[in-house]
């Protein structure tokens, strides 16, 4: 089978995957959402920023240098394996120590006991990491999609029972943890792979020196990524940051399905053409055209019609995340733009260069969070926009550098979308916002009648600028019907 022929079944089959485990997560967690309160979600969302710590350091880097070596064997698997177990129980215990010292900062005596028992999810997530490298190596996407749909569809109805029997955030922490369990465990179940007592240190020092930059990247960035949940949580309330996560969980919806997806199958097909320097940059002009055309658009009508796509799926009572949303909906069209980007630097081993842009990172967020403090939450919320905006320019520059990719290249390959979406979105928003608000529609309405104009002027718009993945969307559909 030929790369283009191997990208597109494992493409298609990593599409599944993201597409149904998204939308059972998106489905249940707007059920768990009416049945509990944003507190119990920011409570859930203190805990998740040291259970992602724990993951991060779990994973060590050494999953992306097993992917994007080209030879490894059973014992680069084992001794990797035996690591990550190693590491796995020194994070739990760690955890287990310092929670009373996490739920005084909090101010939260019940994060104890959650704390000590959702972080089991790391203990067993030791067991799963080497099993599922090996599959997304191999490109055997159809397999994971047999382990994880079930897995999620159970985990998810235990969850919503919890929470339906006033179980409260529990629901949310055991959700996760039958999740992790099962899923290993069908792992192991069908995996043809199962580790030796092999420790080969040489090949370790190897792997480490590739993974060990990602590493301090992962964990640089993950606590970026969770600093403004610790200010949310410590400096504001509890509420405020379970808005807040449930409206960047929304925000994140689209990105999640499609990053995902296209990361998992190009990352290993892309380290096997590395080399070639051609086709790499011309892969990610394309990957990167693509997902601006589905991204951009999307991310600006769900800002359009936030306020009753908010309250139509999750009640009047997070009516105070819509402002949330619409301003992280901004970094949310600029922040693919970036991650796909770092892909590059992984592709060609530069790890450091990874580690270099998170440093720059941790001194614009500390910049632009800073003023946070003295005017308030918006001002946090436009933070992570200017952050976004930041950090995709300077690492746009450096990947310039590397694969002769200038600036002027990359904005037209993404002008487009944004330029249609801006023109989109002021048709959209004028309908919604001088007729709908005002007329007192039905709800329904105030979701079809602004979607509907806005994809009509999209698709025209792409029509007349020619865009060339409308085209092939196009021809595409015309050759199947």
């Amino acid at each position: 089978m030929s790369l283009r022929e191997t990208a597109k079944t494992s493409f298609s089959w990593s599409i599944a995957i993201q597409l149904s485990t998204q939308t059972i997560n998106f489905v249940v967690s707007v059920i768990l959402a009416r049945l509990l309160f944003p507190e119990d979600f920011g409570t859930i969302g203190v805990v998740a920023i040291f259970i992602n710590i724990g993951k991060s350091i779990l994973d060590g880097g050494l999953a992306s240098s097993l992917i994007r070596s080209i030879n490894v064997d059973d014992e680069d698997y084992s001794s990797v394996f035996i690591i990550n177990l190693l590491v796995s129980f020194f994070l739990y215990a760690t955890i287990y120590i310092f929670s009373p010292f996490i739920a005084h900062f909090f101010d939260k005596a019940s994060l104890v006991s959650i704390l000590r028992v959702y972080s089991v999810v790391i203990l067993i997530g030791a067991f799963s990491i080497v099993q599922s490298v090996r599959l997304n190596k191999n490109l055997q996407f159809r397999t994971q999609f047999k382990l994880q749909v079930p897995s999620l569809i159970i985990s998810a109805i235990i969850g919503i029972w919890m929470a339906m029997n006033d179980y409260g955030v529990w629901s949310l922490v055991f959700k996760e943890i039958v999740f992790a369990f099962l899923g290993t465990l069908l792992l192991w179940y069908f995996s043809n792979w199962k580790p030796t007592l092999s420790l080969n240190m040489q090949k370790l020092k190897i792997h480490w020196a590739f993974g060990s930059k990602l590493l301090i990247t992962d964990i640089f960035t993950t606590i970026f990524n969770d600093f403004y949940k610790i200010i949310l949580g410590k400096f504001f309330s509890l509420n405020q940051l379970g808005l807040y996560t449930r409206a960047r969980s929304l925000q994140e919806l689209p990105n999640g399905i499609i990053f995902n997806a296209i990361n998992r199958v190009m990352f290993p097909i892309l380290s096997s053409i590395q080399h070639e320097e051609t086709k790499l940059k011309n892969a990610y002009r394309q990957i990167i055209s693509i997902v601006s055309y589905f991204i951009v658009p999307l991310l600006s009508l769900m800002a359009i019609i936030a306020e009753p796509l908010i309250v139509s799926l999750l009640t009047n009572k997070w009516i105070d995340a819509v402002p949330f949303f619409k301003i992280l909906v901004l970094a949310g069209i600029i922040s693919p733009i970036q991650a796909y980007l770092l892909n590059i630097f992984k592709v060609k081993g530069r790890s450091d260069l990874v580690l270099k842009i998170a440093f720059y990172e941790f001194f614009l967020i500390l910049f632009a969070l800073i003023p946070s403090f003295w005017f308030g939450i918006y001002w946090l919320l436009w933070s992570i926009v200017i952050v976004a905006i930041a950090k995709t320019f300077i690492t746009s520059i450096l990947v310039g550098q590397m694969i002769k990719y200038s600036l002027k290249e990359q904005f037209l390959d993404i002008y487009q979308p944004f330029l249609m979406s801006i023109v989109s979105s002021i048709i959209s928003y004028s309908i919604y916002n001088l007729w709908l608000t005002s007329s007192g529609v039905p709800l329904i309405w105030s979701l079809i009648i602004p979607t509907t104009a806005f994809l009509f002027s999209f698709l025209v718009l792409s029509s007349l600028g020619n865009n060339w993945v409308f085209v092939k969307i196009k021809v595409y559909v015309k050759h199947k019907f």
